[in-house]
């Protein structure tokens, strides 16, 4: 199977499903590079410790705050090509009729779910904003980060919505 055939197998054949996959890769894209980013920085902090015991002060603050935000961007992408741990135990018999159904409804429920953290991450990052709000090392307003979450679970939900009814019209298999 060459790579075209790979590609062509996991991009959503519906125009919906390919906006949604682009926009879940550029997310996933996005978290990769800041992960890269972090890796890097936590390697000079670390050389910098050994060699000279000069370490990059708050570099765990941003490793955590770049950590989350790259967590978040990989949700949707995670969702959309079915990433994510599934229990079959109890529905390996069940017919694919009953698994789709319920495949649907855990999809509903991750889009509850999103919409729930996207929501209150708005709600988070304004209140982080209005108090000002700020790291302990390097006084970093808390909001920016935060802020980051909010389109990443917004993107989680509609992507969770889009695979629920994926399984609900029986075409569930992984995009």
């Amino acid at each position: 199977m060459s790579e075209s055939d790979v590609r062509a197998a996991t991009v959503p054949a519906d125009p919906m499903g390919r906006v949604l996959d682009r926009l879940s890769r550029l997310l996933a894209f996005v978290g990769g590079l800041l992960l890269v980013a972090m890796t890097l920085m936590a390697t000079y902090s670390i050389a910098m410790r050994t060699l000279f015991d000069e370490p990059l002060l708050g570099d765990v603050e941003l490793v955590q705050m770049g950590c989350g935000i790259a967590i978040v961007f990989f949700l949707p992408l995670c969702q959309l090509r079915r990433g994510n741990v599934i229990v079959d135990v109890f529905t390996l018999r069940a017919s694919p009729r009953v698994r789709s159904a319920l495949d649907g409804l855990g999809s509903v429920l991750m889009a509850l779910a999103a919409a729930l953290l996207a929501w209150r991450s708005l709600v988070g990052t304004l209140d982080a904003y209005g108090t000002g709000e700020e790291s302990i090392i390097l006084g970093v307003p808390i909001w920016w980060s935060m802020s980051a979450f909010v389109p990443g679970f917004a993107l989680l939900a509609v992507v969770a919505l889009y695979t629920a009814w994926q399984d609900f019209r029986g075409e569930g298999k992984p995009a």
